[in-house]
């Protein structure tokens, strides 16, 4: 019966120790659990720390990068707050930048009616002076049309006429200019002599065409060289006493295919009346 006894007590150690090694075991593995159960939960925090200050950075771009690094270290997802001052600033940023963009629009408004009204005044004075030259130009045309063709050499009166005189001929007619008054062109030519001739002094002759040709001597100055064009009224000699000449005054001639003429019915014939004859 003792024997018995001690047999019994020494099952139920054994079963008490079974037990005990069996608790053991199971808050080992309820300790493994929480231990994975920990690093799951501090990766994710990692995780999700990273990810918020990630999305804090593109929303401030003011997120230094060793706040992200305290916040890694730390997984206090507790001290992550919403950035109220960066916000309202950013905010202020985004108005401030609608109305520059605004006020850009604006002011590109402005500038193109500004270039706007520029070109519409350049093409108005383009106009105006297109319109002022065209007008000059008729004038001009109008000038030209009105022009005579033939004018008298001289507008003082004729001292001397076309004749025999003193026993020879006196093949031109003589225009009482004073000394130093312009002498003109009677009309379109090309001046054919400029200079020094005996008996005439300084002289200018001029080739109108056709066989016709004017004299002009006795000058105290020639105004043009040969083979210059002249129109009808332009100056070519000033009035002198050079050559044989008995005082200032001008002698004209005219010569029809190199034979001398009377001047006067000449000029007539080309609708020019010289001044009156005091010859007499």
């Amino acid at each position: 019966m003792g024997k018995h006894d001690h047999s019994d007590k020494h099952l139920d150690h054994e079963g008490s120790s079974r037990r005990v090694q069996a608790i053991r075991r199971m808050r080992r593995i309820q300790r493994m659990r929480r231990e994975r159960h920990t690093r799951r939960l501090a990766t994710a925090g990692l995780i999700t720390a990273v990810t918020t200050g990630a999305v804090l950075a593109a929303v401030t771009g003011q997120v230094s990068e060793a706040k992200a690094d305290r916040a890694t270290e730390s997984f206090d997802l507790t001290q992550v707050s919403w950035p109220a001052d960066t916000v309202v600033e950013e905010t202020a940023v985004q108005r401030d930048t609608a109305q520059s963009a605004l006020d850009l629009g604006v002011d590109a408004e402005a500038d193109k009616q500004a270039l706007d009204e520029a070109q519409a005044e350049a093409q108005a004075e383009a106009e105006r002076v297109a319109a002022e030259e065209a007008a000059a130009a008729e004038a001009q045309a109008e000038a030209e049309a009105a022009k005579p063709d033939w004018v008298s050499p001289s507008d003082d009166h004729i001292s001397s006429t076309f004749g025999q005189r003193w026993g020879r001929l006196h093949a031109g007619v003589d225009f009482a200019n004073e000394l130093g008054e312009p002498i003109v062109a009677v009309g379109d030519g090309t001046v054919t002599y400029a200079g020094w001739m005996a008996g005439y002094g300084n002289l200018v002759v001029i080739d109108h065409g056709n066989g016709v040709e004017t004299a002009y001597g006795h000058g105290s100055e020639i105004l043009v060289d040969v083979g210059e064009d002249t129109d009808p009224g332009e100056e070519v000699l000033l009035t002198g006493n050079t050559g044989n000449s008995t005082g200032p005054h001008l002698h004209f001639e005219v010569r029809i295919d190199g034979e001398q003429v009377d001047p006067l019915p000449w000029l007539e014939e080309q609708g020019v009346v010289p001044a009156e004859n005091d010859e007499d």
